[in-house]
């Protein structure tokens, strides 16, 4: 018993620059991170802002421990949600979930936009929705990053996978989405309401109690109409742009498939022949 390794030609050695070449023409790739970009910059945009909105939207409205119930579901849940979507992923597929979790996102933040900041419970729902499904989403999209790592082996005819420098090229990309995230939230907060998050005077509290809750008191209207806005547009503004680029992503249904068998043929093809004496 021997084994013959088939003759398949040696896979020359690219540069970076051949490299990069090469994802710059992968169309799918280039939807993605352009998707998950915005995906990026919405759950950092949550985690920065989540206790600003409920210390201005919803601290005179709510008990201490609701508010703690909600700080916790929105940490929590996206775990025990992803177990959910794994298993509607295998049922529907991940480019129907994810293209429905925008759609989702959308909807809701319109009809909150419709009922007002004045709707407590409503508020409370959509405040820990916005970021369970937010998170949620976050962890699905590593599974499209492996059907883009084998579009990307059947492109190129490569000899093996480049799954490593893929995943680290889509991290790099979207990585400017979690720098600008607080930078535009807090920018944009002040343009509207003049509120600046870093502006805190310690001894105001000491030097003089009754100007600083005389601003307070006048600031605190636009501040608390600030917040709802800033947190129903951001949504509405990610959930349309990532609408628009999924719907360019082609990587499902049947193309996905004839990747899948594809890339199945080239390691088949690749696989040492068994010869018996």
């Amino acid at each position: 018993l021997y084994i013959e390794k088939l003759s398949v030609p040696q896979e020359q050695r690219i540069t970076l620059a051949e490299y990069l070449q090469q994802l710059s023409r992968h169309r799918n790739f280039l939807w993605f991170v352009c998707m998950n970009l915005v995906q990026v910059f919405h759950c950092h945009f949550n985690s920065n802002f989540f206790p600003l909105f409920l210390e201005h939207l919803l601290s005179d409205k709510i008990s201490v421990s609701t508010g703690s119930f909600l700080l916790g579901v929105s940490y929590i849940a996206p775990h025990l949600n992803n177990l959910y979507f794994l298993s509607l992923c295998r049922r529907c597929g991940v480019y129907t979930v994810v293209r429905g979790l925008f759609f989702l996102k959308l909807a809701l933040s319109i009809v909150m936009l419709l009922a007002g900041p004045d709707q407590v419970y409503l508020l409370c729902i959509f405040i820990a929705s916005n970021r369970v499904f937010t998170e949620g989403t976050c962890k699905l999209l590593n599974l499209v990053v492996t059907d883009l790592v084998d579009e990307d082996l059947v492109l190129n005819r490569r000899k093996q996978a480049a799954s490593a420098l893929l995943f680290g090229m889509v991290a790099l990309v979207t990585k400017p989405g979690q720098t600008f995230a607080p930078l535009i939230g807090t920018w944009l907060l002040s343009t509207y309401t003049g509120y600046d998050i870093f502006q805190r005077n310690p001894l105001s509290n000491v030097v003089s109690a009754q100007p600083k809750l005389e601003s307070a008191a006048a600031l605190e209207p636009t501040l608390r109409q600030g917040c709802f806005y800033l947190l129903i547009f951001i949504p509405i503004v990610c959930a349309l742009l990532q609408l628009l680029s999924w719907s360019q992503f082609s990587l499902h249904g049947k193309r996905l498939q004839m990747v899948k068998a594809q890339r199945q043929n080239l390691t088949q093809g690749r696989a040492p022949e068994v010869k018996t004496i």
